[in-house]
Formats: structure tokens, C-alpha cells, sequence
């Protein structure tokens, strides 16, 4: 953050696991081809009591319900958030520390794990998979500085960020490109007007005569529904509309 402060998000043993459970989740960690005969053995008489232990408890239940409880690893530990200050001082970034810092050191310190935690699911898809997230509300209560460090974030992560909310801007040395619809609602004559501006990382430029919307590959076309039924061929139309 511009404060200087950092957080970080680590995946850590959950508190309430027993001293055997702990030894197996060590075990876990290490490579399987260098596992002996021992740690092996210790491995399978672990499972095979919790399994046989949950089947007593719920022998109602089907095995193969139990054995994924018995089995999933999201018991085993849980997130930690830690907050970093400068010159090296660290401490555990609860809810009660959450709540001292200022409003857009809490907004930031909340997004952060948000798009790490994107990032890692996004790693674990096929390269060309999108690594798209929606944001309604994007940033709300964070400062210029603040959206300028998130975006510079999500640049630094490979995400694509499609984005709605109040008086939002992308204009950020950081980032390198950005498409603005900036919408304008008249109460005189129920309409919602759009203005696309173009962000290249350096200047925002307005689309007045539609050259960017055809550049970008917009079909310039709005159709209405036939009066006899839908039309298949037509695009799909998003309708804006606002109280305010």
C-alpha cells in the first residue's frame, strides 16, 4: 500500500488439528517417492481410524460421502493474513486490527487476498483459459491512490477486470489498457446516454463519432424483439438504467 504497509496471505495448518494430524499433514508435504515403508504405514492407519471412526458415528450416511469428509484437505488448514509494516515488523492481521487501519487501507488489505486467491485459481486452469473477474461496485471507499495500487495488482497478476461502479476511472500510469463507458442518465427524458473513452496508459481518449466502438468491434446495432417472437440472429441487448 502507499502507506508502506504489505499483506500477506498464507496457507497454514489449521489450530484445532491433534499432534497426529499434524504428523500426517507434515508427511503429506514431502515428496511420495521418497516416503519409506514407516511413514507410509503411519499414513494409512491414520485414514483408516477416521475413516472407520465416521462410519460409526453416521452409518446412515453413504461411504462415499464420508470418506470425502474424511478426506478433504479444506478442514486440514485455513487461510492467515499477516500485515507487514516497513522495517520489518509483522503481526497477524485480524478483525480487530482490521478494523484500526483507515478506511482504504481496510478496503485495499481486503481486495489483495481477493485477487491473489484468483490468481491461484486462475493457475490452475489451461493456459488459455480467461482470467477474467467481475467487480459490481469496484473499489468503493478506496482512495485514487488506493485503485491505482489494486490495479497495478491485478496487472502484476495477468487479471482482467471488468468493472461497474460510481465514478470509476482506470487512468493509471499502471495501467496499460482500458475501455470506459462512462453512462449519463437524463430524469427530463428517461433515457441513459454512454460515452466510451479509451484508456492507452497514457491519454484518455473520447469516442465522439464511433471510430474506437468499430475498432473494438462493436456491431453498432440495437434490434428489437419482432412483435410474432425473438429474433435468433439478434445480438443480445444490455439495457442500462439507473435511479439516481
Amino acid at each position: 500500500m502507499s502507506s508502506g504497509l504489505t499483506v500477506g496471505v498464507g496457507w497454514r495448518l489449521a489450530d484445532d488439528l491433534d499432534d497426529e494430524q499434524r504428523e500426517v499433514c507434515k508427511l503429506l508435504e514431502r515428496d511420495p517417492a521418497r516416503l519409506g515403508p514407516a511413514p507410509l504405514a503411519t499414513i494409512r492407519r491414520h485414514f483408516a481410524a477416521r475413516i472407520k471412526a465416521a462410519r460409526a458415528l453416521h452409518p446412515e450416511r453413504p461411504y462415499r460421502e464420508l470418506l470425502g469428509e474424511v478426506l478433504d484437505y479444506r478442514q486440514w488448514r485455513t487461510f492467515a493474513f499477516t500485515l507487514h509494516r516497513p522495517g520489518g515488523g509483522t503481526e497477524a492481521l485480524t478483525r480487530a486490527r482490521h478494523s484500526q487501519l483507515s478506511g482504504g487501507e481496510q478496503s485495499v488489505s481486503l481486495h489483495l487476498p481477493l485477487f491473489a486467491a484468483a490468481n491461484a485459481l486462475f493457475g490452475s486452469a489451461r493456459p488459455y483459459a480467461p482470467r477474467l473477474l467481475g467487480l459490481d461496485e469496484a473499489f468503493a471507499g478506496v482512495d485514487d491512490t488506493g485503485r491505482g495500487e489494486l490495479m497495478a495488482l491485478a496487472k502484476q497478476f495477468d487479471l482482467d477486470l471488468f468493472m461497474t461502479g460510481y465514478d470509476l476511472w482506470a487512468t493509471h500510469p499502471t495501467v496499460s489498457g482500458a475501455a470506459h463507458y462512462d453512462l449519463s442518465h437524463s430524469a427530463t427524458e428517461h433515457t441513459v446516454s454512454s460515452l466510451l473513452l479509451v484508456w492507452d496508459g497514457s491519454v484518455n481518449i473520447a469516442d465522439f463519432d464511433g471510430t474506437l466502438a468499430r475498432a473494438l468491434g462493436s456491431p453498432e446495432t440495437r434490434r428489437a424483439p419482432a412483435a410474432a417472437g425473438p429474433d435468433v440472429d439478434a445480438p443480445l441487448v444490455l439495457d442500462l438504467a439507473t435511479d439516481q
